[in-house]
């Protein structure tokens, strides 16, 4: 016969495995539900303040529903030679020689890009990316990062634009093709920002601000027109004939497959495969297989949710008076550190804190007194090569999102919507930032040594 304290016992090891089961799936279903609920920059369905859901709706109330197509991967044999692309921040290298036959057979793209992907399409067609003016002439909230940019000719998607506030824009260069957006300056060059030209019997049109057209932006009168304008040239009538096409709208990571202007029987057949599966699928519901894995799934949660539960012990707590002092009321870096770590502070500030830690190192690094603009910064960076290729192209988008973060504070301060940042992108950052930093520091302790 077993003793009480072994069933106590056997009783306290079955209470902490349930509870242990019970945190596991809690934990899991919190963070698949903070990947679900975390909206990417330029999100073409999303609806926070850098979504770009806005945008679509724009180009189904001007178009029609049916000929926009908001879409995750460009297959290149599906276009028309009076289809339009609009790419927005391409996080992938664009396929330039597809492209390049799109624009040949008549087709035009629109590329809106800053720090993406996109160089390599720029620079098959002879374009490069050029710093902003450091004192435009006129700027949002004196911001020179939030410059105002004007037409620079009488292209037809300016011809009723004013003024378009730019964030954190690239400038463009190329001695031929046609200017359409420019920043002015005081005492240096203006900066154009968006210029277009001929490929065969279609058209490209670069942009080098993608946040332009993202939804908070979209509230500028400005922003709004340029933002359709664009929408219809990508899609309008040329000197050949008549267009009219479908607009094809794709951000970020989406792929590409398929070579314009070529036929594969193998991928027709794949398509209609998958049609046909996703046809049985609605009319039949999901096979027996999936549908009783889903029902033991289930029945699992729900008893370790009852054993869990059922098996719930009370917390002793200890004396008031023999409490310690809380981290957030101490003083020092350590309550400096529990207060950005607190529940209740905006995560935005530990993105700021990241930023000033970051610019000052890489400053330090590079011999600098001040920070400079994140230009001048990269520029910098890559002439004195304290980081590869890879790691500059790591940097820059590290520098986007955190000046898109601080761009968030001016926005709430104004009186606009912006969404937080989770404690997930504020480890990524973290992470991120001591990879890049350590990637310096060894290459400049490498260059001192030598």
């Amino acid at each position: 016969m077993r003793s009480s304290g072994g069933r106590v016992s056997e009783m306290g090891r079955a209470v902490r495995v349930a509870r242990a089961m019970w945190t596991a799936l809690v934990v899991a279903g919190v963070l698949s539900f903070a990947g679900i609920a975390l909206g990417a920059p330029f999100d073409l369905s999303g609806n926070d303040w850098e979504g770009c859901g806005a945008l679509v709706q724009l180009a189904k109330s001007d178009l029609g529903a049916r000929r926009v197509i908001a879409t995750s991967q460009i297959d290149f044999q599906q276009l028309r030679p009076d289809d339009g692309l609009v790419l927005l921040y391409p996080e992938k290298n664009l396929d330039v020689d597809a492209l390049t036959k799109f624009m040949h057979a008549g087709g035009r793209v629109i590329l809106l890009d800053d720090f993406g992907r996109g160089e390599g399409l720029l620079r098959h067609f002879g374009m490069r990316r050029v710093p902003l003016p450091k004192q435009p002439i006129e700027s949002l909230r004196k911001n020179p990062q939030l410059a105002l940019a004007e037409p620079a000719s009488a292209h037809p998607v300016v011809l009723e634009v004013g003024r378009v506030v730019t964030n954190h824009a690239t400038g463009l260069a190329h001695p031929d093709l046609s200017p359409v957006l420019k920043i002015r300056a005081q005492g240096e060059p203006d900066v154009y920002v968006a210029v277009a030209g001929a490929v065969g019997r279609g058209r490209l049109l670069a942009v080098g601000d993608p946040s332009i057209v993202m939804n908070s932006m979209l509230r500028y009168s400005g922003n709004k027109a340029f933002a359709r304008a664009l929408l219809k040239y990508a899609v309008d009538q040329d000197t050949w004939g008549k267009r009219g096409g479908r607009l094809f709208l794709a951000s970020g990571a989406f792929d590409q497959k398929g070579t314009f202007g070529d036929d594969d029987s193998t991928l027709a057949d794949a398509l209609h495969a998958l049609r046909d599966a996703i046809s049985t699928a609605r009319r039949e519901g999901l096979p027996p297989s999936i549908a009783y894995a889903a029902a033991i799934a289930v029945g699992l949660a729900l008893v370790v949710w009852v054993g869990a539960r059922a098996g719930k012990l009370h917390r002793p707590m200890s004396p008031r008076f023999a409490r310690r002092t809380p981290t957030v009321a101490q003083g020092g870096l350590a309550g400096h550190a529990a207060v950005l770590a607190a529940p209740q502070t905006s995560r935005v500030l530990a993105v700021l804190e990241l930023k000033a830690a970051l610019e000052e190192e890489l400053c330090a690094l590079l011999g600098l007194e001040k920070t400079p603009a994140h230009d001048r910064l990269l520029a910098e960076i890559a002439e004195k090569s304290v980081l590869d290729a890879e790691g500059l192209h790591t940097l820059r988008r590290l520098l986007l999102r955190m000046s898109t973060v601080e761009t968030m504070v001016v926005f709430q301060r104004s009186g606009g919507m912006a969404q937080g940042v989770r404690d997930a992108e504020v480890l990524s950052i973290a992470s991120t930032v001591q990879a890049v930093l350590g990637a310096a520091r060894a290459r400049v302790g490498a260059k001192e040594r030598a």
